[in-house]
């Protein structure tokens, strides 16, 4: 099918028809920034423009044979539950907790059914017909919350949009499946919100450092290649999540608008929407827990206002001026400069895309 346009002079619509009938929609928006102070490294080039997608991963009534596969990609304890809750919230949203599996993930239901190798967890054909088991197909989209191998999200991104669909989702009247992400990063400042974490950095702050970076970077470079082929993604600061509820309402409600309204005081119900296996011990919902917690206290991160030049950010923790904004975190003392540089330039690019 030759490529169409958009009333919308800022988006360029293209849906090519495959083989099996399946159809692929891409979408993607430019927007004048100026990066020439950002131009660190091969994530922001320093030119004029800088391409972005957010623009709403679904209709707001969707058609009936449309379905969307929203994939959340975000490390292992930095939020995931937090932002599964939030989505959850929606009674319009499929999740794997029926599966009984930890925290609802995909991957541990394939570890479960024995295929826990990274060829067979990246296998389209084997994840669809596997999670269609317990999505319910009756929804209009299916969560897949992805904390493991991030970075084959972009491998697995093009199979799944053409792999063919499984039986029972073509049984249950699906013929058009599309794929969504939300990226979600930690400003890394926030580490000692999670005790596993603290657990790490006190055993062993070096990896931790590292490990910080190549996952920013993961991410930052994921977003890169799913905006190049034109999935709808969008950039999630934690922070915001946290600190920020009515920000990051309005943000998942015009990019999910088939999901919306999103509750962010909702506490997922045990024997209803997670259940024993899925072991989400979550009490209070993001917008309680945020009232609840002082960043400054805790993490000696200081708020701001999002869309301003006063942002959110971590504050120095060494001599230098503490209300002087730095990525770092405290990771300085455990990164070498080079290091240090890319950990600033990842986070930066996801920071100012947070803010679209």
């Amino acid at each position: 099918m030759a490529p169409c346009t958009n009333s919308l002079a800022w988006l360029t619509l293209v849906s090519v028809t495959c083989a099996n009938g399946r159809q692929l929609h891409t979408a993607s928006r430019q927007v004048p920034i100026d990066l020439s102070s950002r131009a660190e490294s091969g994530l922001l080039d320093g030119s004029a423009t800088w391409q972005f997608n957010n623009s709403a991963a679904c209709e707001a009534k969707p058609e009936r044979s449309t379905r969307t596969m929203l994939r959340v990609i975000v490390p292992n304890n930095h939020g995931s539950t937090a932002m599964e809750a939030v989505l959850m919230s929606s009674k319009r949203l499929g999740t794997l907790c029926s599966s009984d599996v930890w925290q609802c993930e995909g991957h541990k239901l394939l570890e479960k059914l024995g295929h826990g190798s990274a060829s067979e967890e990246t296998d389209p054909t084997l994840l669809l017909e596997t999670y269609s088991q317990y999505w319910d197909l009756k929804k209009s989209v299916f969560l897949d919350k992805k904390t493991k191998w991030m970075s084959l999200a972009a491998e697995e991104d093009q199979p799944l949009m053409t792999a063919p669909l499984p039986k029972a989702m073509i049984n249950a009247g699906i013929s058009d499946l599309q794929t969504a992400y939300i990226i979600m990063y930690k400003p890394v400042c926030l580490w000692p919100q999670s005790h596993f974490v603290v657990d790490h950095v006190q055993q062993d702050p070096y990896t931790h450092a590292h490990r910080e970076l190549d996952e920013l970077e993961e991410q930052a470079e994921l977003h890169r290649h799913l905006v190049s082929v034109g999935r709808p993604t969008l950039v999630i600061n934690y922070a915001d999540l946290v600190w920020n509820p009515d920000f990051t309402q309005k943000r998942l409600e015009a990019f999910l608008p088939c999901l919306a309204p999103f509750d962010l005081d909702f506490v997922p119900e045990l024997g209803s929407d997670v259940f024993p296996g899925n072991l989400m011990k979550i009490s209070t919902g993001v917008r309680s827990y945020g009232e609840q917690t002082d960043p400054m206290e805790c993490c000696n991160f200081k708020l701001g206002e999002p869309r301003t030049e006063n942002r959110g950010k971590c504050l120095r923790d060494d001599d230098r001026p503490n209300d002087e904004a730095d990525f770092l975190g405290g990771l300085q003392l455990f990164l070498e400069p080079e290091a240090q540089r890319r950990l600033r330039t990842a986070t930066l690019y996801l920071d100012r895309l947070s803010d679209y």
